[in-house]
């Protein structure tokens, strides 16, 4: 089983490897067989539209990445500075 979840604020619509759609409102989760793995779905993982984990254990999910907001924050709390306003 393959679960994949979407990352994105806004309901996506993939089409399955066999017949028939997958429907992900935003942020939501759904299991799929891994036979229904499509490339379509492949390519949106690599572009970070969702996050595709295999629920089998044959592999070991990839490790969380720091997101952009991380960053940006630790950026600007870099170069803020302690005045008052």
């Amino acid at each position: 089983m393959i679960e994949i979840r979407n990352l994105q604020f806004q309901p996506l619509t993939f089409n399955l490897s066999g017949q028939g759609t997958l429907h992900l409102g935003p942020r939501e989760r759904k299991s799929i067989a891994r036979k229904d793995l499509s490339a379509e779905i492949k390519t949106a993982g690599k572009r970070g539209l969702v996050r595709i984990t295999d629920l089998t254990g044959g592999a070991e999910p990839e490790p969380e990445k720091p997101t952009a907001t991380d960053d940006a924050a630790a950026d600007e709390a870099k170069t803020t500075s302690k005045r008052r306003k």
